[in-house]
């Protein structure tokens, strides 16, 4: 790429200005030379944008730009040899000495020699540029302005549209809603396809789809997976798992992960989205679907591709075939990026040029995006016409206008990003990445163009340029995976542009045959494929490629990826010249020794389980920026001499378990502006003086040795957080030990003390966090079990001093010792005082006696007390009514989710029973968790009076609930009722008095450990319509399922298990008048169960799948199984009673699945494959286990 030229030259002047303030030419006898090298750079750099603009129309631009390259390169490695040994000088005071303690005037003859050789080069390559009829132009053209940083720009507001609102899809929309929602479809898996041109949309539409309120209502299980090139089941497995569970799922062996699939899906009517798919292999399709068939009918999978083959080899029902926007809906997308909320819109001149403009756009919304979001940098008739008449006038819609389109986008971006950009290419598509890491990397090769050498401005430049390819959406936001971590995606189109831009400068190596044909040109490579210990590179590749600037490996963390020692030494002494070395998820038993070699290294990062120790080598990497060590569970220490990293601006060590010190040196890094040991359990405490790192930015996790909090210098090392102004996003405190003050005799003498400042011996602890405006999240965690102990007042003291900012939005105490909360929270105006306060999580506060009035925060929308044991309520003084009208608004107005474990029956009342002088409390509440409401004997008749919006509700543990007397008609929103190891709880005392006023949206209920339920409830009965699912586990007194269970129009998933008493042979009697839903049906440990109860013949056909697990009495199946026709699903596990199958097993020729494993073993000699007695009777079904 020629853009980087024009920075690299800038690059090399600044270097040779530094070299030149440090005398450094007169110590080799190069002062000529250096003048004259600084001379010839300037006029190169003058005719470079020139030389860009004409590379593209002009071969011999073009070699005279590559030859200047390789020069520019060689110079600049050079240069930084010679200002990285100036860093070596100035550490260790050498004056006497400067390079080679052996020989240095011989080292002094080779950078002679090597500095002639390169300003030779450049003198002919200047000459050139005369011939070349190159221009000195030192600005860009018109369109192009001259960026200048501007860290709060005027326009800050994002240019593309808000999530949820999206343009000109709503019928689109609407119509795959309605194909989604079409039961009348019998197939066991059904496909809709989106179809449409890369650009069109279709991912958007999709999300809209997926979270749209009747997809909620219909579908019990929402998946969304991003399939891209390749289409893996057990990958496609694995991610639908984490997408229904939330957990990342990573199975060695593919049935484990179909099981746990199956066992999710199993009755279930579940939409599953597909995004992005290529597969045109119909083999590949027949297993997915084979692994989904288990769900229960309406279940629906909804595929985007761009391609009718794929579609149809899917066997897709319905495509979808999306188009453009119309031009109405074009114009409005264009309107909303280039204009935003802005006056130019109101210019009629640019309404007329842009509507010309959209036009070409041929209503693709990515395209409009693109050029909207460029046009919205400029603000002049001139600019969108140079822009309409000179490079839209020959684009006509074709094959290849989106890629044309989204290539202005590019030519148009800054000098400085289109490097930026490119580099991107390195990336895999749909890979996550990493905001911050992102930016590191352009930081480490020189890609930022600061305005002044403070570090602050170089990081929030580097972030500036990110923000602005996010604004001209060449990047897309991703969910937040945690709080203050941002991941970003880019478009599979977009991606395909930063591989075109990013020509051969850059090179993704896919599989190991790529090292044969990695062009000697690149400078930036990844590594995207898995490697083993047996991997290697041939010889010829490091050969070729000793002047690589980055070395990346992109590897899953879910696959176990070793790179040997040889390989590892190997690119180490081969690839010297390395900016950015990246080792993500390797198998790497140890650093070696040679890396303190790589002294043009700024970025450095490492995943390995296998490391003990660091080589003390890599404290010579004095232009080391990065370090970054991530889940080294075995390692053990940091280099002692750590203080030696000069360049050190981020030094994180996550999930490094082993850790146990970390060495003073890093307090002399007063260039560190992040520090981070998350997940560094075995710590033992912040190293004293780290107030000394005023620099510092980020600082997630700040430990207080238990030997601090013993011997009382607990707050000398809180007191050095008081500095440290500038820290934002997050901050945990955690003390190890119990907090003691310096001189603390008694706890009356501390106590006494705390009305005043937080006096600890001789100091006053104050506002120890209070100016960290930036902060976002506060956690303060004191010593786990400390709470049988005397409160001394210390913990009191301490959280006293540690009143956050008014711009604090997430705040959690942990196992605080003190008998009062602090004053700060402890007032009048709290919702002043934190106003955006939106997460409070208050936990094992156990002394704590007044509750502070935390209806007053206005923001608050989950709360979290567990554990209050001897919470007496709320402090009277905060019970009056308001004097102001204002307040009488705000008791938890925006509260949504609540959770209230641990405390008693008084503080449940008066948090839902709210004084009459709360209008509309609670009025927004959405979800409801009581867990340990140990007093708790029956749900007051109006304690849920208020929770008019409230969907979900569980009751857990409450040992002593004796009824819900009629509590539950209040909730007339509510879809889940979950109720789990409650004893003595008897659903039937209140029946005949639980009348519900209004029709009732219960969908799921769930019960568990209710050792008094003998029968389902009868107000169930109420939400016969709405009710979908039961769920019924070890209630070991149930003997019975009510015969109104028929009623039950909606139900569709019966799952009972570790019900010991219960015989549903029982009910064969039982006669249902209305026709059922039932699809799945699901038993386990039923002890009674001899066979398959009799009215499961009423649901014969929508029963598509049964499950019956460890039932050892289970001796027979009906003959009337065959009358099942739906049913697709058999599986009967653990029954050893059980040894033939029916002859019915014929007539179920929907039956996709059998598993009968670990039955009797002459159940299995029976199922044999083509010689068992009962083989004929399953030989139709697909898929047989035994």
């Amino acid at each position: 790429m020629a853009e980087i030229l024009f920075d690299l030259a800038a690059e090399i002047l600044k270097i040779l200005g530094s070299l030149a303030a440090e005398e450094v030419g007169s110590i080799y006898g190069l002062c000529d030379e250096l003048k004259n090298l600084s001379a010839t750079v300037s006029s190169i750099q003058a005719v470079l944008i020139d030389a860009e603009e004409q590379q593209g129309s002009s071969n011999l631009v073009k070699d005279w730009i590559n030859r200047l390259k390789k020069v520019f390169f060689e110079a600049d490695d050079l240069l930084d040899d010679v200002a990285t040994e100036v860093k070596h000088r100035k550490l260790f005071n050498k004056v006497d000495i400067f390079f080679s303690k052996s020989n240095p005037i011989i080292y002094n003859a080779k950078i002679s020699h090597r500095l002639k050789s390169i300003r030779r080069d450049l003198d002919v390559i200047a000459k050139d540029k005369t011939s070349l009829n190159l221009v000195e132009r030192r600005k860009q053209p018109l369109l192009p302005e001259p960026y200048s940083v501007q860290l709060n720009l005027d326009r800050e507001t994002y240019s593309f549209v808000p999530e949820g609102e999206v343009i000109g899809r709503s019928d689109d929309k609407n119509k795959i809603v309605d194909f989604l929602l079409n039961s009348k479809v019998e197939e066991n898996v059904v496909v809709i396809s989106i179809v449409g041109l890369g650009g069109l949309g279709k991912t958007t539409l999709a999300q809209c789809v997926f979270n749209d309120e009747m997809i909620k209502k219909n579908f019990d299980k929402t998946l969304w997976v991003c399939v891209s090139d390749v289409f893996e089941v057990k990958m496609i497995a694995e991610k639908m798992i984490e997408s229904g569970v939330g957990e990342k799922a990573n199975y060695l062996q593919l049935d484990a992960v179909l099981n746990e699939v199956r066992k999710m899906l199993d009755g279930k009517k579940y939409l599953l989205v597909l995004d992005d798919v290529w597969n045109e292999d119909p083999l590949k399709w027949s297993r997915l679907k084979n692994m989904l068939i288990g769900g229960a009918k309406g279940s629906k999978i909804l595929l985007t591709t761009r391609s009718d083959l794929v579609a149809e080899v899917s066997g897709s029902v319905h495509q979808y075939k999306l188009g453009d926007l119309s031009e109405e809906d074009a114009w409005t997308l264009f309107e909303k990026m280039a204009f935003g909320c802005n006056k130019e819109s109101e210019n009629l001149n640019l309404v007329e040029i842009g509507k010309e403009i959209v036009r070409k756009c041929g209503g693709v919304p990515l395209a409009i995006r693109s050029v909207g979001s460029l046009l919205r940098l400029k603000r002049t008739e001139d600019e969108w016409m140079y822009f309409k008449n000179k490079d839209l006038s020959n684009i006509i819609r074709g094959g290849n206008d989106l890629m044309a389109i989204l290539r202005l986008s590019y030519n148009y971006l800054p000098r400085h990003l289109k490097i930026c950009f490119a580099y991107c290419s390195l990336y895999p598509k749909d890979f996550e990445i990493q905001r911050f890491d992102l930016v590191d990397m352009w930081i480490a090769q020189g890609f930022i163009q600061a305005t002044t050498s403070n570090r602050d401005n170089v990081e929030d430049v580097a972030n500036s340029y990110f923000m602005d390819l996010l604004r001209r959406s060449f990047f897309q936001e991703t969910e937040e995976h945690e709080p203050f971590t941002q991941f970003y995606k880019m478009h599979d189109l977009i991606h395909d542009l930063a591989k075109e831009v990013a020509d051969r400068d850059f090179f993704s190596i896919t599989k190991t045959e790529d090292t044969e044909v990695v062009p000697d040109q690149t400078l930036h490579a990844s590594c995207l494929f898995k490697i083993d210990g047996s991997s290697a590179f041939p010889n010829s590749f490091y050969r070729k490629h000793m002047k690589l600037r980055t070395f990346i490996f992109l590897n899953d963390r879910s696959s176990v990826n070793v790179l040997s020692n040889s390989t590892f030494e190997r690119i180490i002494s081969s690839f010297l010249r390395l900016r950015v070395l990246h080792l993500g998820h390797l198998n790497i038993e140890f650093l070696p020794q040679s890396l303190g070699g790589l002294k043009h290294l700024r970025y450095l990062s490492v995943s390995s389980w296998s490391i003990v120790t660091l080589p003390n080598t890599i404290t010579k990497l004095y232009n080391l920026q990065i370090l970054e060590l991530v889940d080294c569970r075995e390692l053990q220490n940091l280099p002692r001499d750590i203080w030696r990293l000069v360049s050190l601006r981020r030094l994180v060590c996550q999930g490094c378990r082993s850790l146990t010190h970390i060495p003073p040196g890093i307090l002399q890094l007063t260039s560190l502006m992040h520090l981070d040991f998350d997940g560094c359990s075995s710590l033992e405490d912040m190293p004293a003086g780290i107030c000394q790192l005023t620099s510092l930015r980020t600082l997630p996790s700040f430990i207080i040795g238990k030997e601090s909090c013993i011997s009382g210098q607990a707050s000398d090392k809180l007191s050095e957080l008081k500095g440290l102004v500038d820290l934002k996003n997050s901050l945990t405190i955690t003390f190890m030990g119990q907090a003691r003050t310096i001189g603390e005799r008694t706890p009356t003498d501390v106590v006494k003390r705390i009305g005043r400042a937080c006096a600890i011996g001789e100091k006053t602890l104050t506002d120890v966090v209070k100016r960290m405006k930036h902060l976002r999240l506060l956690s303060v965690e004191f010593e786990y079990g400390n709470y049988g102990d005397v409160d001394s007042g210390a913990d009191t003291m301490m959280l006293e001093a540690l009143q956050p900012h008014q711009n604090i939005q997430r705040l959690r105490i942990v196992n605080y010792n003190g008998s009062r909360f602090p004053s700060w929270l402890m007032v009048e105006n709290l919702g002043l005082l934190l106003p955006k306060l939106v997460h409070l999580h208050i936990k094992d506060c156990h002394k704590c006696q007044k509750l502070p009035p935390l209806w007053k925060l206005p923001s608050l929308q989950s709360l979290e007390l567990q554990f209050l044991n001897e919470l007496d309520g709320y402090d009277d003084k905060f019970m009056q009514p308001s004097k102001t009208l204002t307040d009488e608004h705000y008791y938890f107005f925006s509260l949504k989710q609540l959770e209230l474990k641990g405390i008693s029956e008084k503080i449940l009342k008066q948090i839902l029973c709210p004084p009459p002088h709360h209008p509309s409390p609670l009025c927004n509440l959405k979800e409801l968790t009581l867990v340990f409401v140990e007093t708790l004997a029956t749900v007051p008749e109006d304690v849920f009076k208020n929770l008019t919006s409230l969907q979900s509700l569980s009751i857990l543990k409450c040992e002593n609930l004796v009824s819900l007397s009629t509590s539950l008609t209040h909730l007339i929103s509510l879809e889940s009722l979950s109720i789990e190891f409650c004893p003595l709880l008897d659903l039937s005392l209140d029946e005949a008095a639980m009348h519900f006023e209004v029709r009732g949206n219960l969908s799921t209920f769930s019960v568990a450990g209710l050792d008094k339920l003998l029968s389902l409830p009868l107000w169930l009965q109420h939400f016969s319509a709405t009710l979908k699912s039961i769920d019924i586990s070890g209630c070991r007194n149930l003997a019975t399922i009510p015969e109104w269970i028929g009623d039950l129009i909606a139900l569709e998933s019966l799952y009972i298990e570790d019900c010991p008493v219960l015989d549903l042979s029982k009910e064969e009697a039982m006669q249902f008048q209305a026709p059922g839903n039932l699809s799945t049906f699901r038993v386990a440990r039923l002890y009674k169960l001899m066979s398959l109860p009799l009215w499961l013949r009423h649901f014969s056909a929508t029963l598509k799948s049964i499950h019956i697990h460890g039932c050892p009495n289970l001796a027979t199946i009906p003959e009337w199984i065959g009358d099942l026709v739906a049913l697709n699903l058999l599986v009967i596990f653990d029954s050893p009673m059980l040894t033939s199958l029916p002859e019915g097993m014929r007539s179920l020729t929907a039956l996709q699945t059998l598993d009968i494993s670990w039955c009797s073993s002459i159940l299995k000699r029976r199922c044999e494959k083509e010689v068992g007695g009962d083989w004929p009777k399953i030989a139709h079904i697909p898929t047989v286990r035994t």
